[in-house]
């Protein structure tokens, strides 16, 4: 009678176990799902019972790590992870998971230790090799990232994975040259062409830049020569100051001398403003112009709006403007269409009469291997160019920089 009591207790006790049996398959897609939607805490909950089942099972502790590294508990991330990142036979996915952790917490020293564990168990993974040659760019290694990136183009015959990160090396650059011709011809009536051109060269130090450029303009055989510098100062809040002043040789083509202030702030993640003013003195008028902008940042597209106000002869424009940017290629294609009654940059002469312009403008950006840029730019106007007559105006101007 008693065996036969036994036997049943056995039984009862035996069946509970089976229900209680883990089944791990059903609990690692419960894990996946409560992960997709950032459940980290649940999702480690759940992944208790099976490290408790299976405390030798890396694929386990690694998903764990992982877990906790998404959930930014990055300390603890590194405590479940290194055990199986630093022995003598590391864990491939530990190594992963932990370059991800350093990485993310910008410890880029302790990063590239561990891309080099990886890149010694698996020495052609573009992954690891591209995050290990960000480290170094962050750290100002930039020659040894370059290196890096040279050697690991053997592994698909390029270096395309890599060409963020040689944009951001590209734009470390301290100095660069520039040079531009712009032609301004009229149609119905038309009259000579006016030729303008510049050179500059500018130098960037760690919080500020500066750009000298020496201009040169000729209409109707008069050639005139306007000098400026250009001055940028950053701030902590990612703000900059920009300053321009110049003095020209003549008093028709240029402003006899010329200055400007504007301040670029940003005080919201998708929007940027400015506000700022212009002084020309020309011989016969000085016009101070008020400006500022707007700009709404959506990914790669950017809208802005900016008025120019002439202050003493009560002009206005206003300036609309899409554009996109590729940054990783430096690319950058621009619209703008303008309504007013203050001249193209004041730019040809002083003559201020409140005539009408209506203008449509694309400008474009190719940057041609790592440091050489060209910039074609059209606007097209529709001028008054005297009280109830309009004409065409083009204005076609190329822009070329070398960075170095």
């Amino acid at each position: 009678m008693k065996f036969v009591y036994y036997s049943i207790c056995l039984l009862f006790i035996s069946s509970i176990a089976i229900g209680q049996e883990i089944n791990v398959d059903e609990t690692l897609a419960n894990v996946k799902r409560e992960v997709e939607k950032q459940n980290y805490d649940k999702a480690l909950t759940l992944m208790d019972p099976l490290r408790a089942k299976f405390p030798n099972d890396e694929d386990i502790q690694t998903y764990t790590g992982r877990i906790y590294s998404w959930k930014k508990d990055y300390k603890t991330a590194i405590k479940v992870l290194s055990p199986l990142a630093d022995r003598n036979n590391p864990n491939p996915e530990a190594l992963q998971a932990l370059i991800n952790v350093y990485f993310w917490t910008e410890d880029y020293e302790k990063c590239i230790s561990y891309c080099d564990k990886y890149l010694a168990i698996d020495p052609k993974s573009v992954d690891v090799l591209k995050t290990k040659a960000t480290c170094l760019e962050k750290l100002n290694r930039d020659e040894e990232a370059l290196d890096l990136i040279q050697k690991s183009a053997y592994i698909d015959n390029s270096t395309q994975a890599f060409r963020g990160i040689r944009t951001l090396i590209g734009r470390k650059a301290k100095n660069a040259v520039s040079a531009s011709y712009l032609n301004v011809s009229t149609s119905e009536p038309g009259q000579s062409p006016f030729h303008y051109g510049y050179v500059e060269y500018s130098h960037k130090f760690s919080k500020s830049a500066i750009v000298g450029r020496a201009n040169i303009g000729n209409i109707s055989g008069d050639t005139q020569m306007l000098f400026e510098t250009d001055f940028y100062q950053t701030f902590s809040n990612k703000s900059y100051l920009y300053a321009n002043a110049g003095v020209s040789t003549g008093e028709t083509i240029f402003p006899v001398a010329k200055g400007g202030l504007e301040y670029y702030f940003a005080p919201q993640k998708k929007f940027d403003f400015s506000l700022g003013a212009r002084f020309m003195h020309f011989d016969s008028d000085d016009i101070t112009l008020l400006t500022g902008q707007v700009v709404y940042n959506a990914g790669i597209y950017s809208f802005g709006y900016r008025p120019y106000y002439d202050i003493s002869n009560e002009l206005f424009s206003h300036v609309l403007s899409v554009q996109r940017v590729n940054e990783e290629k430096e690319r950058i294609i621009r619209l703008e269409l303008q309504y007013g009654n203050v001249p193209y940059l004041y730019l040809y002469n002083s003559f201020t009469q409140p005539l009408k312009a209506y203008r449509a403008g694309i400008q474009y950006q190719h940057r041609f291997g790592d440091s050489f840029f060209v910039r074609p730019i059209f606007l097209y106007e529709r001028e008054e160019y005297i009280p109830g007559e309009y004409r065409n105006r083009f204005n076609v101007q190329l822009i070329v920089t070398k960075r170095f």
